[in-house]
Protein backbone atom coordinates (compact mmCIF):
# COMPACT_ATOMS: atom_id res chain seq x y z
CA UNK A 1 0.00 0.00 0.00
CA UNK A 2 2.56 2.36 0.78
CA UNK A 3 4.22 1.46 -2.38
CA UNK A 4 1.41 2.10 -4.81
CA UNK A 5 0.27 5.53 -2.62
CA UNK A 6 4.33 7.31 -3.26
CA UNK A 7 3.59 6.01 -6.81
CA UNK A 8 0.01 7.77 -6.79
CA UNK A 9 1.43 10.76 -5.33
CA UNK A 10 4.22 10.80 -7.84
CA UNK A 11 1.94 10.44 -11.00
CA UNK A 12 -0.46 13.49 -9.43
CA UNK A 13 2.82 16.04 -8.35
CA UNK A 14 4.51 15.23 -11.95
CA UNK A 15 4.08 18.64 -14.07
CA UNK A 16 1.22 17.99 -16.98
CA UNK A 17 2.57 18.87 -19.95
CA UNK A 18 6.80 20.28 -19.57
CA UNK A 19 9.02 17.52 -19.83
CA UNK A 20 9.57 15.18 -17.97
CA UNK A 21 6.17 15.10 -16.70
CA UNK A 22 4.30 12.61 -18.99
CA UNK A 23 7.90 10.26 -18.27
CA UNK A 24 7.30 10.30 -14.32
CA UNK A 25 4.24 9.88 -14.71
CA UNK A 26 4.62 6.74 -16.66
CA UNK A 27 7.03 5.46 -14.47
CA UNK A 28 4.99 6.01 -11.77
CA UNK A 29 2.18 3.71 -13.55
CA UNK A 30 4.95 1.07 -13.94
CA UNK A 31 5.47 0.98 -10.24
CA UNK A 32 1.75 1.10 -9.00
CA UNK A 33 1.20 -1.93 -11.59
CA UNK A 34 4.15 -3.82 -10.07
CA UNK A 35 2.93 -3.26 -6.64
CA UNK A 36 -0.58 -4.10 -7.32
CA UNK A 37 1.40 -7.66 -8.99
CA UNK A 38 3.23 -8.38 -6.00
CA UNK A 39 0.55 -7.72 -3.68
CA UNK A 40 -1.57 -10.03 -5.52
CA UNK A 41 0.70 -12.54 -4.97
CA UNK A 42 1.21 -12.00 -1.40
CA UNK A 43 -2.57 -12.54 -0.94
CA UNK A 44 -2.70 -15.62 -2.88
CA UNK A 45 0.11 -17.49 -1.25
CA UNK A 46 -1.94 -16.41 1.80
CA UNK A 47 -4.76 -17.70 0.98
CA UNK A 48 -3.07 -20.85 -0.76
CA UNK A 49 -1.80 -21.64 3.26
CA UNK A 50 -4.73 -21.22 4.74
CA UNK A 51 -6.81 -23.87 1.92
CA UNK A 52 -4.39 -26.51 2.26
CA UNK A 53 -4.57 -26.41 5.87
CA UNK A 54 -8.56 -26.27 6.31
CA UNK A 55 -8.01 -22.90 8.04
CA UNK A 56 -9.72 -20.56 5.39
CA UNK A 57 -12.39 -18.56 7.60
CA UNK A 58 -15.10 -16.38 6.07
CA UNK A 59 -16.62 -13.22 7.23
CA UNK A 60 -19.69 -13.16 5.86
CA UNK A 61 -22.46 -10.51 5.72
CA UNK A 62 -25.16 -9.27 3.41
CA UNK A 63 -23.73 -7.54 0.54
CA UNK A 64 -24.91 -6.07 -2.65
CA UNK A 65 -22.67 -8.02 -5.30
CA UNK A 66 -23.01 -4.89 -8.26
CA UNK A 67 -21.20 -3.41 -6.02
CA UNK A 68 -18.43 -5.37 -5.74
CA UNK A 69 -18.57 -5.28 -9.63
CA UNK A 70 -18.34 -1.95 -9.88
CA UNK A 71 -15.13 -2.03 -7.59
CA UNK A 72 -13.78 -4.60 -9.46
CA UNK A 73 -14.58 -2.93 -12.80
CA UNK A 74 -12.68 0.47 -11.69
CA UNK A 75 -9.77 -1.05 -10.35
CA UNK A 76 -8.75 -3.11 -13.36
CA UNK A 77 -10.00 -0.13 -16.12
CA UNK A 78 -6.72 1.55 -16.58
CA UNK A 79 -5.11 -2.26 -17.21
CA UNK A 80 -7.72 -2.80 -19.45
CA UNK A 81 -7.69 0.52 -21.47
CA UNK A 82 -3.63 0.49 -21.75
CA UNK A 83 -4.47 -2.39 -23.72
CA UNK A 84 -7.58 -1.00 -25.83
CA UNK A 85 -9.89 -3.31 -24.52
CA UNK A 86 -14.12 -2.77 -23.54
CA UNK A 87 -14.32 -3.48 -19.87
CA UNK A 88 -17.95 -3.22 -19.26
CA UNK A 89 -20.66 -4.67 -16.05
CA UNK A 90 -23.84 -6.16 -16.89
CA UNK A 91 -26.70 -6.45 -14.50
CA UNK A 92 -29.78 -5.00 -13.45
CA UNK A 93 -30.61 -1.60 -11.36
CA UNK A 94 -31.99 -4.13 -8.93
CA UNK A 95 -29.81 -4.67 -5.83
CA UNK A 96 -28.33 -8.54 -5.94
CA UNK A 97 -27.66 -9.50 -2.55
CA UNK A 98 -25.89 -12.63 -0.84
CA UNK A 99 -24.31 -13.30 2.61
CA UNK A 100 -20.87 -13.63 1.81
CA UNK A 101 -16.79 -12.33 2.71
CA UNK A 102 -16.38 -9.25 0.78
CA UNK A 103 -12.43 -9.56 0.45
CA UNK A 104 -12.31 -13.24 -0.17
CA UNK A 105 -14.82 -12.40 -2.98
CA UNK A 106 -12.90 -9.51 -4.10
CA UNK A 107 -10.27 -11.75 -4.26
CA UNK A 108 -12.31 -14.61 -6.65
CA UNK A 109 -13.09 -11.79 -9.21
CA UNK A 110 -9.89 -9.61 -9.03
CA UNK A 111 -8.35 -13.29 -9.92
CA UNK A 112 -10.82 -13.98 -13.07
CA UNK A 113 -10.62 -10.17 -14.03
CA UNK A 114 -6.84 -9.75 -13.84
CA UNK A 115 -6.57 -12.94 -15.93
CA UNK A 116 -8.97 -11.84 -18.69
CA UNK A 117 -7.11 -9.06 -19.28
CA UNK A 118 -3.78 -10.85 -19.31
CA UNK A 119 -5.22 -13.03 -22.02
CA UNK A 120 -7.36 -10.63 -24.26
CA UNK A 121 -5.31 -9.33 -27.37
CA UNK A 122 -5.43 -5.36 -28.02
CA UNK A 123 -9.06 -4.44 -28.67
CA UNK A 124 -10.94 -7.20 -27.27
CA UNK A 125 -13.87 -7.05 -24.83
CA UNK A 126 -14.19 -8.37 -21.28
CA UNK A 127 -17.88 -8.31 -19.43
CA UNK A 128 -18.60 -8.98 -15.99
CA UNK A 129 -22.21 -9.81 -15.00
CA UNK A 130 -24.66 -11.19 -12.39
CA UNK A 131 -28.19 -12.08 -12.71
CA UNK A 132 -30.17 -13.87 -10.25
CA UNK A 133 -31.44 -17.77 -10.91
CA UNK A 134 -33.81 -19.74 -9.08
CA UNK A 135 -31.83 -19.60 -4.92
CA UNK A 136 -28.59 -18.49 -6.54
CA UNK A 137 -26.70 -15.40 -7.41
CA UNK A 138 -24.66 -16.29 -10.70
CA UNK A 139 -21.50 -14.20 -11.45
CA UNK A 140 -19.59 -14.40 -14.46
CA UNK A 141 -16.52 -12.91 -16.11
CA UNK A 142 -16.45 -13.48 -20.27
CA UNK A 143 -13.95 -12.50 -22.39
CA UNK A 144 -12.86 -12.76 -26.37
CA UNK A 145 -9.28 -14.04 -25.50
CA UNK A 146 -7.42 -16.44 -27.22
CA UNK A 147 -9.21 -19.20 -24.81
CA UNK A 148 -8.37 -22.31 -23.43
CA UNK A 149 -7.74 -25.88 -25.31
CA UNK A 150 -9.92 -28.51 -24.09
CA UNK A 151 -7.50 -30.84 -22.46
CA UNK A 152 -6.51 -27.57 -20.15
CA UNK A 153 -9.87 -26.75 -19.31
CA UNK A 154 -10.45 -29.53 -17.57
CA UNK A 155 -7.31 -28.19 -15.31
CA UNK A 156 -7.64 -24.55 -15.05
CA UNK A 157 -8.53 -24.67 -11.37
CA UNK A 158 -5.70 -26.87 -10.02
CA UNK A 159 -3.20 -25.18 -7.99
CA UNK A 160 0.73 -23.84 -9.79
CA UNK A 161 -1.38 -24.33 -13.15
CA UNK A 162 0.22 -22.43 -16.39
CA UNK A 163 -1.30 -21.80 -19.66
CA UNK A 164 1.01 -23.67 -22.37
CA UNK A 165 0.95 -20.92 -24.76
CA UNK A 166 2.13 -17.87 -22.05
CA UNK A 167 5.28 -17.07 -19.86
CA UNK A 168 5.01 -17.88 -16.77
CA UNK A 169 3.28 -14.81 -15.23
CA UNK A 170 2.74 -15.99 -11.75
CA UNK A 171 2.19 -18.34 -9.10
CA UNK A 172 -0.48 -20.48 -10.79
CA UNK A 173 -2.95 -19.71 -8.06
CA UNK A 174 -5.21 -17.35 -8.77
CA UNK A 175 -7.88 -20.20 -9.87
CA UNK A 176 -7.16 -22.56 -7.64
CA UNK A 177 -7.93 -20.37 -4.43
CA UNK A 178 -10.96 -18.77 -6.12
CA UNK A 179 -12.57 -22.42 -6.19
CA UNK A 180 -11.86 -22.88 -2.10
CA UNK A 181 -13.43 -19.43 -1.46
CA UNK A 182 -16.32 -20.15 -3.51
CA UNK A 183 -16.95 -23.54 -2.72
CA UNK A 184 -16.10 -22.50 1.18
CA UNK A 185 -19.10 -20.01 0.45
CA UNK A 186 -21.64 -23.01 -0.71
CA UNK A 187 -21.13 -22.30 -4.47
CA UNK A 188 -19.66 -23.74 -7.10
CA UNK A 189 -17.47 -22.39 -10.09
CA UNK A 190 -16.16 -23.76 -13.30
CA UNK A 191 -15.30 -22.68 -16.98
CA UNK A 192 -16.46 -22.55 -20.63
CA UNK A 193 -13.84 -21.93 -23.31
CA UNK A 194 -13.33 -21.84 -27.27
CA UNK A 195 -9.74 -21.56 -28.80
CA UNK A 196 -9.94 -17.96 -30.52
CA UNK A 197 -13.30 -16.69 -29.15
CA UNK A 198 -12.66 -16.56 -25.47
CA UNK A 199 -13.41 -17.57 -21.98
CA UNK A 200 -16.00 -17.43 -19.30
CA UNK A 201 -15.83 -17.83 -15.90
CA UNK A 202 -19.13 -18.30 -13.73
CA UNK A 203 -19.63 -18.82 -10.14
CA UNK A 204 -22.79 -19.11 -8.39
CA UNK A 205 -23.45 -17.94 -4.56
CA UNK A 206 -26.52 -18.84 -2.60
CA UNK A 207 -29.03 -16.25 -2.86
Amino acid sequence: MAISGAAELIAKMAPADAHPGPQIREWADQISHSAAVIDRLVRDLLDFGACENGQLRLRAQRHDITILIRGVIEAFEAAATAKGLTLEADFSAVPLTATYDRDRLLRVLSNITHNAVTFTPRDGSIRIAAVRKATDLVVSVADSGVGIPPPELSTVFDRFRYPRHTPNCGLGLGLYVAKWIVEAHGGRIWAESEVGRGSTFSFTLPA
